[in-house]
């Protein structure tokens, strides 16, 4: 028996290495810097090379050995391309940004892994993926005009666009492999300099074009440069040294500021103030030019800094690896954290109007995507892109669902959010707890398993409690509203009260459940390193020795015959209740997880995708089709679906054919000095809303309001509009459909025609007035119209309206401003025979 328990442990460790090492190639598409695991021990990737390399990181080259470049940028890269599968979030490359440079608040760029670029135009809110020839990482970004902007990256590579940043040509830069380009800065339109290992220095003058490369006599790595103006420059470089010219780059001095580490960054803050920084936290300052360096206190020991920026000769902040960002307000004598969770190792930049942006990710790489921006002159950092690392989904209905980071899969932003449009936004529930599985029973009622306890809620997940008898769960499974089963390492729970109360059910003595699944009260399934199977709703586990499967990770039974098993790369089936199974030779690559779209149609998870839509009988890998990994999936609907996996990534199944935008009815009518609007559609897909526009001559056309859709949905939604803001007689009205996207359509056009049967003058508006006013009247039929102003004494002041009007309503502005405050009259006449008068009143 021992010997088992001692065999069982063993297995429980290889399944944990195992299951570490699936998380990081299946469930986690990896960025370039991102924290790697293989069967031995966790590895992140040392991006800086040409250094010693630090214990416990692999270099770039070990990391990528054997791997297809192009297919790493693929699966990097937002899907795009099938239709039925698009990405919701984050809509960039899920890559670590390196670098970065704004021009302004509003317009910058990123550029990191996989050769990606980025461009925003408002500030961050939207981002373009700019087009590259390359899948090298990226490290730096430049542009003086923003017309030519310029990148450089691994093995001299050299960058190009002449368009803002909207594509990239690659430019010969003469420089080989393994010679990484650290520095770039454009001075003018077409002066610029480039940065890097090995002694590396070039300078453009037809703005990128061409690069001549200069010596200037330091046989050291030059990490970064910046430029006062055309004359005025510094490089920082290994060694602890600084390269200086006044005169353009003819000439250098060299000095050694403070000791021998190596200086990653510089900062000229003006003609004498110039801040510098690196290796193990050195930091240096010089407040007469360069002359003289003071070396300050480290910030901290072991943590290089990778950028630095200052916005006066005292403060400062720095971007480092291990730490968050620091703050200095005494020339880099002091650091302190300013109160931010904000984790940007790499670049950091701070603009004259207060704004901020820092990206790349924090020690050991498990975040990529890790993008800031700081408003306001404060030190209010908030995410631009939501990276957390998703472990599970669900959908209430088409429009309302969530998605939830594990116990250590975010930043300043873990836990459960929360979108009302279909996954196109995201809200962080506040004070809702984080977790690894996640389930609603109702649209009240749900389940949150986190490390430590199961939570519920029952208002639809706006709040949260903690429910008793367990300690945690991986898996929850109800099988009605009252009765169902959770599993928490080794021991399996039960609740008979809708989740209130746990009990444990089952513990096995040295492994861990992996997938729990119920086909009625009685008959249940559980995996672990083998298979367990209870015919009495749980109160007995019978482990089934005879099935061959071991290291199970799910398992899913379409009814009482039919059902499988996922076991490491393999998938078990049987069709007679569990009596035999067989392998099933389709699958033939690690698998995680069960995902559930209709009756017909599974998905499987994990370092591929294999989908089948006749039950299981077919199995495709659609892997390239999805776009990328994904490690839960959950559906509302038979057509629409939601998967979720790392670095903030949120895809949408849709089949388009079940659901088009259907206008069943368009058509309005004249109801108590308004136009009634009212349309019907049958089906919605991506609806985002309806602009109502409207026409009195069919040629021009203005946007009189907006009403949102309800997104994806298959049943009959019913909408109105009110129109009150008439001129005229007759109207003309559209429809233009818009789906999240941008894409539009247009309704038929419908006409009202309105017939008035009486006269009136109706009360200006605003009254009292200053100094404008509008007045509305009705006609009845043809005939002149005379509308005067008169003053409290009866004076005419001033002539509104004489002219012959047709049957209909119309408006009139009136400018007050020439006039005193004071009580006036306006009077309407007709030749019809109609007269009235209404007091206006003039208050500035």
């Amino acid at each position: 028996m021992r010997l088992k328990i001692f065999f069982r442990f063993l297995l429980s460790l290889y399944i944990v290495n195992c299951t570490l090492y699936i998380d990081a190639q299946a469930a986690a598409p990896t960025s370039d810097y991102t924290q790697q695991t293989d069967t031995n021990k966790t590895k992140p990737v040392q991006i800086r090379r040409g250094i010693e390399l630090k214990e416990g990181y692999q270099s770039y080259e070990q990391y990528y050995s054997g791997k297809d470049m192009a297919e790493e940028k693929r699966s990097h890269f937002p899907h795009t391309g099938t239709g039925t599968w698009t990405e919701l979030n984050p809509k960039v490359p899920r890559v670590t940004y390196i670098g970065l440079d704004f021009i302004n608040p509003d317009t910058g760029w990123a550029c990191g892994g996989s050769g990606a670029i980025i461009k925003t135009t408002n500030g961050g809110d939207d981002w373009t993926i700019s087009e590259t020839p390359v899948t090298n990482l990226l490290l730096k970004i430049h542009s003086y005009n923003g017309q030519v902007v310029i990148c450089t990256g691994y093995d001299g590579l050299i960058l190009r666009s002449s368009d803002g940043g909207e594509t990239f040509e690659q430019i010969v830069s003469g420089v080989g492999n393994g010679t990484d380009l650290w520095g770039v800065q454009m001075l003018n339109d077409t002066l610029g300099w480039v940065c890097g290992m090995n002694q590396t220095l070039l300078k453009t003058t037809d703005a990128g074009l061409s690069w001549q490369q200069l010596f200037p006599g330091l046989n050291q790595h030059y990490w970064s440069l910046n430029f006062l103006d055309e004359s005025y420059g510094m490089i920082a470089c290994g060694g602890g040294i600084i390269l200086k010219t006044t005169d353009g780059g003819q000439s250098w001095a060299i000095t050694q500021a403070g000791d021998i580490r190596s200086l990653y960054t510089i900062d000229i803050i003006d003609s004498l103030h110039i801040t510098a920084a690196g290796f193990d936290g050195k930091n240096v300052y010089s407040d007469d030019g360069g002359t003289t360096w003071v070396q300050n206190t480290d910030v901290p020991a072991f943590s290089a800094i990778n950028w630095i920026d200052f916005i006066d000769t005292d403060t400062g902040y720095c971007v480092r690896d291990v730490y968050d960002i620091a703050k200095t307000t005494n020339r880099g004598q002091n650091w302190f954290n300013p109160n931010t969770e904000v984790v940007s190792e790499w670049h950091i930049q701070l603009l004259d109007d207060g704004t901020g942006y820092s990206c790349g990710e924090e020690v050991g790489g498990s975040y990529a995507l890790n993008f800031f921006k700081r408003t306001n002159g404060l030190e209010n950092w908030s995410k631009i892109f939501l990276n957390d690392n998703f472990s599970d989904v669900f959908f209430l209905n088409e429009q309302e669902g969530f998605v939830i980071s594990g116990i250590y899969s975010g930043i300043d932003s873990r836990g459960l959010y929360k979108t009302i449009d279909g996954g196109y936004n995201w809200e962080l529930v506040v004070d809702a707890p984080d977790g690894v599985e996640l389930l609603f029973i109702d649209s009240l009622t749900g389940f949150i398993g986190g490390s430590n306890a199961i939570y519920k809620t029952i208002d639809g997940g706006d709040s949260w409690y903690t429910t008793n008898g367990t300690t945690g769960a991986g898996k929850i499974f109800f099988i009605n509203e009252t009765k169902g089963w959770a599993i928490h390492s080794g021991t399996i729970y039960i609740t008979t009260n809708t989740g209130e109360n746990w009990t444990a059910q089952h513990t096995l003595p040295a492994d861990s459940y992996t997938g729990i699944f119920f086909i009625d009260s009685l008959n249940g399934w559980a995996t672990s390193t083998y298979i367990w199977q209870t015919t009495d709703g749980g109160v007995n586990w019978v482990e089934r020795t005879d099935i061959p499967a071991v290291f199970c990770n799910g398992v899913y039974f379409f009814d009482l015959q039919k059902g499988w098993i996922l076991a490491e790369n393999k998938l078990y089936k049987t069709n007679n209740g569990g009596l035999n199974w067989s392998l099933d030779p389709q699958i033939y690559t690690y698998t995680t997880d069960f995902g559930i779209i209709s009756k017909t149609h599974f998905i499987i998870t994990g370092s591929n995708i294999y989908e089948t839509v006749d039950t299981g009988q077919v199995w495709q890998n659609i892997t390239s089709y999805v776009g990328t990994l994904f490690s839960r999936l959950n559906s509302p609907t038979a057509y629409l679906a939601f998967a979720i996996g790392p670095f903030g990534l949120v895809l949408q199944y849709l089949d388009t054919s079940y659901v088009p935008v259907e206008l069943s009815s368009f058509y309005g009518s004249y109801i108590s000095n308004n136009i009634e609007l009212k349309w019907t559609t049958e089906t919605e897909l991506n609806n985002s809303g309806f602009e109502i526009l409207r026409s009195t001559d069919l040629t021009n056309w203005e946007t009189i309001g907006f009403v949102p859709g309800r997104g994806t949905t298959t049943s009959k939604s019913n909408y109105t509009f009110y129109d009150s803001d008439l001129i005229g007689n007759h109207f003309f009205y559209k429809l233009k459909q818009i789906d999240f996207d941008g894409s539009y359509s247009f309704s038929e056009i419908i006409r009202i025609e309105i017939q008035i049967n009486n006269y009136s003058l109706s009360q200006n508006y605003p009254n009292p007035s200053n100094p404008k006013t509008r007045i509305t009247f009705s006609i009845a039929e043809k005939t002149n119209v005379k509308i005067n102003l008169y003053s409290i004494t009866g004076e005419l002041i001033k002539e509104l309206v004489d002219e012959e009007k047709e049957n209909g309503i119309y408006q009139i502005d009136v400018d007050l401003n020439n006039y005193s405050s004071g009580m006036y009259f306006y009077r309407m006449t007709t030749n019809s025979g109609y007269t009235a008068t209404k007091k206006l009143i003039l208050l500035k």
